[in-house]
């Protein structure tokens, strides 16, 4: 998944929940759960980790869902007037640590992040390595209208 739909998904825990804590676990539990649904990036993220090719392309992709997903909070942070911005920004970082511990590993090559890397891409292959992976394409349009619809209801 994009950090963005991870993100959104955050948002939606934390509006739902309130509690910093709760809204936490929760968004860092959903990242698990969500990734298992295939999404189109298995073949770039070969490429980037097994291959070490399209490195410049597989940046240029994280980087622009990045930009896009700190644009998404801070818009739905502007409209938020109900008081749960914490509960909103605990469920937010819980839901996106698993792929920032993963690229904090990638850069820095820590071995103590090592077996959380096989955890994450446990889940993160789950399905997609046994029956295939959607178009990435196919799979970034799906994802944009659920992000659009979440937004709606937050």
């Amino acid at each position: 998944m994009t950090l963005t739909t991870h993100a959104a998904i955050g948002a939606a825990i934390g509006s739902a929940v309130g509690n910093p804590v709760i809204g936490f676990a929760l968004g860092a539990l959903s990242h698990f759960a969500v990734d298992m649904i295939p999404h189109g990036d298995n073949q770039l993220a070969d490429l980037f980790r097994i291959h070490k090719k399209r490195r410049k392309l597989a940046v240029a992709y994280v980087m622009v869902d990045g930009v896009l997903a700190m644009y998404m909070i801070m818009a739905v942070f502007l409209v938020r007037t109900d008081g749960t911005n914490l509960a909103f920004a605990a469920a937010i970082s819980g839901s996106i640590l698993p792929d920032m511990l993963v690229g904090l590993s990638d850069i820095f090559r820590w071995k103590t992040l090592k077996k959380f890397c096989k955890f994450h891409f446990y889940f993160h292959d789950f399905f997609s390595r046994k029956y295939g992976d959607v178009k990435l394409h196919h799979a970034i349009i799906g994802q944009a209208i659920f992000i659009a619809v979440l937004l709606k209801h937050i």
